[in-house]
């Protein structure tokens, strides 16, 4: 496999046997979004850690875990307002994300 050097220096000459790339939960706004569904009281979720998942979920789930036993949480954007969508348009961010993948995946693999 290739070797990273000309992204990370200090590399140099290091090959690597692996390397991973993937989607990543990441809203337009880099926030994460922890409420319940409008349509279905007493259901809720979390989503768009924007590739900060470790810390975002551990989080996620301490306030997912209050809003199920009926405990308040605090009172912050990301809590309780839905991920804003621009109707018809919305569904094409998806295509532009895997637009920038393929692009990032070119880049960061050819030799």
């Amino acid at each position: 496999m290739r070797c990273y050097g000309t992204q990370v220096p200090a590399l140099k000459g290091v090959e690597l046997d692996y390397s991973w790339w993937g989607w990543v939960d990441v809203s337009h706004d880099m926030m994460p979004r922890v409420t319940g569904m409008p349509d279905l009281p007493g259901a809720f979720y979390s989503l768009g850690y924007g590739g900060n998942g470790v810390m975002y979920s551990a989080m996620a789930g301490r306030r997912l875990a209050q809003l199920v036993a009926g405990e308040p949480i605090p009172d912050l954007p990301i809590y309780g307002s839905e991920l804003k969508h621009e109707g018809w348009k919305t569904p094409f961010r998806r295509l532009g994300q895997w637009g920038l993948y393929q692009y990032y995946h070119y880049r960061d693999e050819r030799a």
